[in-house]
């Protein structure tokens, strides 16, 4: 599986929890649960572009200098949603905030670096190796406590600011 692949699928997993979250009230409680799983998910995901595949492409500075600010917009819109309860009248808008940006940086970034730009020199054989090296660091996070542990930190975190 190569690297294309890894990110649009992850991509898929992450607006597929989006559309679960949609589709749950507000107040339930397994809407907060779906939160959780999209939390930890979305930090595999930046995780898994931050570490591994936007070193691979350095020869596209300035899209990873675009992804990295949007992934900061991604970070601040989700600030507010936790900040905001579910019971308040702006919680429905703060989360369709959120679902945008998140679904936004998504699709730039499959329009944008898949396929990488033609300045970034890589073979099949070395997309093939970082979307290994990326799909085993997701089922990695995925199986780890810690990892979920640290993400629901943050979450309180966040929640608290």
């Amino acid at each position: 599986m190569n690297a294309y692949t890894v990110l649009q699928d992850h991509h898929k997993t992450l607006k597929g929890l989006v559309k679960k979250i949609y589709s749950t009230p507000a107040t339930a409680p397994e809407r907060q649960d779906y939160l959780d799983d999209l939390l930890v998910e979305l930090d595999i995901h930046f995780r898994i572009e931050d570490d591994i595949y936007y070193p691979a492409l350095a020869a596209a500075s300035t899209l990873i200098a675009i992804a990295h600010a949007e992934h900061r917009q991604v970070i601040d819109q989700l600030s507010v949603l936790l900040r905001t309860p579910p019971s308040a009248p702006t919680y429905e808008d703060e989360w369709h905030s959120f679902a945008t940006v998140l679904e936004a940086h998504a699709d730039e970034e499959e329009r944008d670096m898949i396929p990488v730009p033609p300045s970034v020199k890589i073979s099949d054989a070395e997309l093939v190796e970082l979307g290994e090296k990326m799909a085993a660091r997701i089922e990695e996070l995925r199986e780890s406590t810690a990892h979920r542990l640290r993400v629901k930190g943050r979450k309180s975190l966040l929640r608290a600011l």
